[in-house]
């Protein structure tokens, strides 16, 4: 079976909803008339299978390279989401035949975002980089891309560049 490799872009601009580092990546967040971008995961996301439209929200520049995803079907339901470029730079995602078709998938389409889990009781806040979202920035469709065999874990810290 063919994959595709995709590496993380390092960041997302959060008032462009852009990558960062200047790729010609067109927007994430936001649509040209300045409206949120609806993605759509087709199967839903595990757990949420009914759940398939949502937005990628900027959480503010204090708070970037940080993205809230938003559920437009159920209010209530959203996630924090990263780039994991930046935590994370040697990071890269295996994304199988079936879902590059699906998703109509060219690497330099792809926006991948892993979710978040905030922590209580002042833990460190973990990265799912064994379930990470990827999104074809030009058809908007996503999916949840389990690393089958990667090595990679749900719960991975997240830990400051240079830390």
């Amino acid at each position: 079976m063919n994959q595709l490799r995709v590496t993380p872009i390092a960041t997302i601009d959060p008032d462009e909803g852009t990558p960062a580092d200047g790729a010609d990546a067109g927007p994430l967040a936001v649509g040209e008339d300045g409206a949120p971008v609806e993605i759509t995961f087709a199967s839903g996301l595990p757990g949420f299978d009914d759940l398939r439209r949502f937005v990628v929200e900027p959480l503010g520049p204090e708070l970037a390279p940080f993205c809230r995803l938003r559920c437009l079907d159920r209010a209530g339901v959203e996630f924090i989401v990263v780039p994991p470029g930046l935590l994370f730079p040697d990071y890269a995602v295996e994304v199988d035949d079936d879902v590059v078709a699906r998703l109509e998938l060219a690497a330099e389409d792809a926006v991948v975002l892993t979710i978040v889990t905030l922590a209580e009781g002042g833990r460190v806040p973990t990265a799912n980089l064994l379930g990470p979202l990827v999104i074809n920035r030009r058809t908007r469709a996503g999916a949840q891309v389990v690393q089958h065999g990667s090595g990679y874990e749900v719960a991975v810290p997240l830990v400051s560049p240079g830390a």
